[in-house]
């Protein structure tokens, strides 16, 4: 899990956030097993093998964001222009209020 989910990078004490982490890596290969094994189930036997864990690893990652459109829609939430915006202004803001930041003057 730490070289797959770059959990050695996270730079916090706070063990809560520390346990989310691992919580999301944990979930998130359950995930990305059950729907292996259906891969390679619903496939001819022959060409099972050639379904190897690390490609399928990098596509499972690659598809997150359709995999999150389709279990939103399955619980009736509908993936928007307006719910990706929302997104992208929550996580794309700064939690560093003060933070001095070398550009700001240069977007004035």
């Amino acid at each position: 899990m730490k070289s797959r989910y770059a959990l050695d990078v996270v730079n916090t004490k706070n063990t809560q956030i520390i346990e989310a982490y691992i919580w999301i890596s944990i979930l998130t290969l359950f995930v990305s097993r059950r729907i292996y094994s259906l891969v390679r189930r619903y496939n001819p036997k022959d060409i099972g093998s050639r379904f190897t864990q690390l490609r399928w690893s990098t596509i499972f990652a690659e598809n997150a964001d359709r995999q999150l459109t389709l279990i939103l829609g399955y619980y009736g939430i509908e993936r928007t222009i307006m719910t990706v915006m929302n997104v992208y202004s929550s996580q794309a803001l700064d939690p560093q209020v003060n933070r001095y930041r070398f550009r700001d003057d240069w977007w004035a």
